[in-house]
């Protein structure tokens, strides 16, 4: 068996933002993370919803054949998009943010394409939880336009 590698993706999970861009930037990290991890399983983890970042990761990630890993509250399960057909589920806690702490425990690397207060909120924490590492080779942040209000 190979041994797995965790990537988080976090950003925009409303649709108000520049996608085609965002595609881009997640198709070209995804192509490196193919290249760089011959050996191993990829999951990609993200928020388990069917729309913004999370769910162009997702697709990208079945492109790639990568593990698609949804990884959210329960109330994930109530939004109106519905939720992504991911290969695995990791359900923690009832609101959303509940998840977070567990969510960056589990991953190994993250990547921020845009994002909101729970994004970016993530994002610092993954960094104070590896303070001690070199951030550069395991937090990618992304800026893309919002169009939303």
């Amino acid at each position: 068996m190979k041994p797995i590698v965790k990537y988080g993706i976090v950003g925009f999970s409303r649709n108000q933002f520049d996608k085609k861009a965002a595609r881009e930037i997640l198709q070209d990290e995804f192509q490196k993370l193919k290249e760089k991890h011959i050996d191993e399983t990829i999951e990609i983890v993200s928020g388990f919803t069917n729309s913004g970042i999370p769910k162009i990761a997702y697709e990208l990630a079945d492109e790639f054949g990568f593990v698609t890993v949804g990884f959210s509250a329960k109330q994930a399960l109530k939004v109106r998009s519905g939720v992504y057909p991911v290969k695995k589920k990791i359900i923690k806690g009832n609101r959303f943010g509940d998840e977070s702490e567990d969510f960056i425990r589990y991953i190994y690397a993250l990547i921020r394409v845009g994002g909101g207060k729970q994004s970016r909120h993530e994002t610092e924490l993954f960094k104070n939880l590896h303070a001690e590492k070199s951030i550069a080779t395991i937090v990618k942040e992304f800026e893309v336009d919002w169009f939303g209000k």
